[in-house]
């Protein structure tokens, strides 16, 4: 039995791969704006924390104050469930190319996108359950 895409032309294949690089570049990208996201929500956190330490107190557009767990929590939660969400996405996408013809191979991106998420998400069950 042949593998998927060996009766593709030459130019055909290279698009395939071409297309698939694109994938993982894409998905990397959502790894760095995640990554940024949940750092800016832990740097925010402590920025917030300091503050109520000096009693100076944010308030937000409705007139409440906006916590430093609050801050850190919604700009983490953010991050982790867009890369979760890429994730499935890129997963997605590899089915497509594979359809079209892409021989199936392991991507990198893709499992360190995984425990990087799998991460994020127990952290924020671990943030939810003891604070």
């Amino acid at each position: 039995m042949e593998p998927p895409g060996h009766d593709l032309d030459r130019t055909t294949q290279l698009a395939l791969q071409r297309s698939f690089l694109a994938t993982e570049r894409t998905l990397m990208a959502w790894i760095r704006t995640s990554i940024s996201m949940i750092g800016f929500g832990f740097t925010l956190a402590k920025l917030f924390q300091s503050l109520a330490e000096a009693n100076i107190l944010i308030r937000g557009p409705a007139g409440a104050v906006w916590t430093a767990e609050g801050v850190g929590l919604v700009l983490i939660s953010l991050g982790t469930f867009a890369l979760v969400i890429a994730v499935f996405d890129h997963h997605r996408e590899m089915k497509q190319l594979q359809a079209a013809g892409l021989t199936g191979r392991f991507s990198l991106t893709m499992a360190v996108a995984s425990v990087l998420a799998i991460l994020g998400v127990m952290a924020l069950i671990s943030l939810l359950v003891y604070t």
